[in-house]
């Protein structure tokens, strides 16, 4: 069935010249559509991974500067610890051994608390922090 009017919709499937819309054209266009719509696709995969990429690289970095300044902070209060109980105790040694004795304490009662409660929690944060949606 020839079409009488041309319709605008079907301009770019007709051949200069002719009438009708030619199936050729047609399937040119959808396969040039449907390549422009999987780049296009991927461009967005790559845009959204780009995204999470650079919110975890923020945050690890923010996380790894705080745990250097908090380490500093650590070690100088534990060495000042340790000097103010040596001269509590009379012997230097003593005042060290006594805060590696506080930190071993420290390390169990951590690895206690870690072991049954807190590493589930914070898997679970890490995992809804990459997939949260904003």
């Amino acid at each position: 069935m020839p079409l009488t009017d041309k319709d605008p919709r079907y301009e770019r499937f007709t051949r200069p010249g002719e009438e009708n819309p030619d199936l050729g054209l047609f399937m040119d266009a959808v396969v040039d559509d449907g390549k422009g719509w999987l780049e296009a696709q991927k461009a967005y995969g790559i845009l959204l991974g780009s995204e999470k990429l650079g919110k975890l690289s923020g945050t690890l970095l923010v996380a790894v500067v705080s745990s250097l300044f908090i380490a500093a902070v650590l070690v100088m209060s534990s060495v000042a610890l340790a000097i103010w109980l040596g001269r509590m105790m009379g012997d230097m040694a003593l005042g060290f051994l006594s805060v590696a004795g506080i930190f071993l304490l420290l390390t169990i009662v951590f690895y206690l608390i870690w072991r049954h409660m807190l590493r589930d929690r914070i898997t679970l944060s890490i995992i809804n922090a990459a997939y949260e949606k904003d």
